[in-house]
């Protein structure tokens, strides 16, 4: 597939700043220029470039779910009832307005979309199915998968 050409250009130095923020985004700029072997100047420019160009599209903490209650995460595939443009922006927008949704995501093949989802427990996930997830615009069919193991989240990616 042949690169995009609305993407930014990503020097060698960009790349280098991507892959240690990534590592650890609450590095100072200093600690960050010693690293990618930058003045700090010279990194604080390509940052803030990587930053204004949305290529980094933001810095937040990884919290640990079962802190906040919400150790129990399950994906969902739906199934609308149309496939039409209406349908999608309909049920997105009601996805966009669950806080229990972390992820709402088109797909293709047997279901039009997977929500990964976060509540505490399985009695709150019921709850959220009866009242809200089935009740969400066009839905036909909701398939339910309760995640036994999480082996790998929040991995970065390859830079």
């Amino acid at each position: 597939m042949p690169p995009d050409p609305s993407a930014p250009v990503l020097s060698a130095a960009d790349r280098r700043i991507l892959r240690a923020l990534q590592r650890d985004g609450r590095m100072s700029n200093a600690s960050l220029a010693r690293e990618v072997g930058l003045s700090p100047a010279a990194c604080w420019t390509h940052t803030k470039r990587l930053f204004d160009t949305g290529v980094i599209r933001g810095v937040r903490a990884l919290i640990a779910p079962e802190a906040v209650q919400r150790g129990t995460l399950a994906l969902v595939g739906v199934v609308l009832d149309r496939s039409t443009p209406d349908s999608f922006a309909a049920f997105e927008a009601s996805a966009r307005a669950m806080e229990q949704v972390l992820e709402c995501v088109l797909v293709a093949g047997e279901v039009d979309y997977f929500l990964r989802i976060r509540v505490r427990d399985l009695a709150a996930f019921n709850r959220l199915h009866s009242e809200r997830i089935i009740a969400m615009p066009g839905v036909r069919q909701v398939r339910t998968f309760f995640v036994m193991n999480e082996v790998k989240t929040d991995g970065p990616l390859p830079i």
